[in-house]
Parts: structure tokens; sequence; C-alpha cells
């Protein structure tokens, strides 16, 4: 039986797979770091709980809210799921299958990725949604910037995986966050949310979108680096 990690002392309320993510996330970093497997084996946990409960095969998306049983909580909860979450996914996927030789999970990270861009995306902006449904209908217009960091990151990593080109969808997508996120904030600053006719609602600049941005555009330039510079 798959419990997952708990996220308060008393185990109790309801289970999140976001939280999980950023633990796979921790342990593929604690593995790169050290070499040693037993981080590894930590991070084949939750991908063994990814498999069986946080992924739906019928609408190839990925759950946030579960009851105790990792069920999908009741109501709205229970269906929504957010392509910022499912790149991210995508991207740690692709990584945790090259260091574990578990090459079916870029398919996973594929499926994640594709159901993203077919009911995520806002298609006068081209920006992804805060949260659509697993039916694929919007439930939080917002486009914060962050996503669209993370749709970059998903995009190279899958662009690397023995797939279909991406490279002129990379291109699109640091386009995309520089022309809605970027460019029109102060230097040295951004604009995190974009409402659904592309006009921004920002009142403030979340120190927290600063890694999302660094990571994503550290890894584009060195994706698109001359390897001969």
């Amino acid at each position: 039986r798959m419990t997952g990690f708990l996220e308060t002392s008393d185990g109790k309320g309801e289970r999140r797979s976001n939280p999980h993510m950023h633990l796979l996330e921790a342990f593929l970093a604690w593995y790169q770091a050290t070499g040693e497997r037993a981080h590894l084996r930590r991070a084949a946990r939750i991908i063994d709980l990814f498999r069986s409960h946080f992924f739906d095969p019928e609408s190839w998306t990925l759950g946030e809210y579960f009851d105790a049983e990792w069920k999908p909580s009741a109501g709205e909860k229970g269906s929504w799921t957010e392509p910022g979450h499912h790149f991210e996914w995508a991207s740690l996927l692709v990584d945790f299958a090259g260091r574990s030789g578990q090459a079916e999970l870029s398919g996973f990270a594929r499926k994640l990725y594709a159901s993203a861009t077919a009911n995520g995306l806002n298609r006068a902006t081209g920006l992804a949604y805060g949260a659509v449904s697993r039916q694929g209908l919007p439930l939080d217009l917002i486009s914060r910037s962050w996503p669209q960091a993370e749709a970059v990151k998903a995009a190279i990593a899958l662009d690397g995986s023995g797939g279909p080109d991406l490279k002129p969808e990379i291109e699109a997508r640091v386009g995309r966050l520089f022309r809605w996120h970027i460019d029109p904030a102060p230097l040295g600053l951004w604009i995190d949310r974009i409402d659904e006719r592309g006009r921004s609602l920002a009142s403030d600049v979340p120190a927290s979108i600063f890694y999302h941005l660094v990571c994503a555009l550290t890894q584009y330039l060195d994706s698109t680096a001359d390897p001969k510079a």
C-alpha cells in the first residue's frame, strides 16, 4: 500500500500531489549532488505514487487533491488540474527516466505535456491557465508567470528525450514569456498575473517566481549555447 509522505505531524487533512513533486525534485537534486542511490530510491517511491494515483490514464491529467486513501477529492477539487504542474512533472519524469533507466516514463511526460498544451492554454495569448478540469474546462483563467517558465523547461526536457523536434516550440514559449511577463515590466522585474484578455493584473512581484524564471532561462541558454564556444 502506497501512502506517500505526510504534510502535517498528525497526518490529518487532504493529500496533495504538489508537495510530493517538490520532494521528488529534492531527491533528484540530492542524488545528483551525492551519487547516493538511497535518494534515487526515495524518488522512485514518489514515481510509483504518480503511476498508481496521481496520473489519470484516461484524460492524461495529473490530480492535485486527494482523500486519505488517495482517491480524488469530492467536488471541484477532485477535477482540479494545473497545466503548470503538468509541465513541472514532465521535466522531472524525464530527469528521473534518464537517471533510473526507466525510459518509459518519458511517455508519461509527453502525455502530461500534450494534455496541458491541448486543454490548458488560453488560445488568445498562448499562455497556460491557472487551472482546468480533467475534461479541459477552464477553472482559473489567470495566467501566472511560473507556468510559462515551466512550459519552457518541459519542452527543453522533452526535446532531448528522443521525441519530436520541439526547438521551434521552445523558441515560441520563450517568446511568450518575454512578451507577456518580462518585457512590459520595469527592468529586472516581471509581471506575474495576466487575465484572459491579456491585461496585466500585477500588483506585486512575488519573489517565489524568481527561481522559476532563472531555472527556465538558464536551461534555455544552456540548450542553445554553441558547443564550440
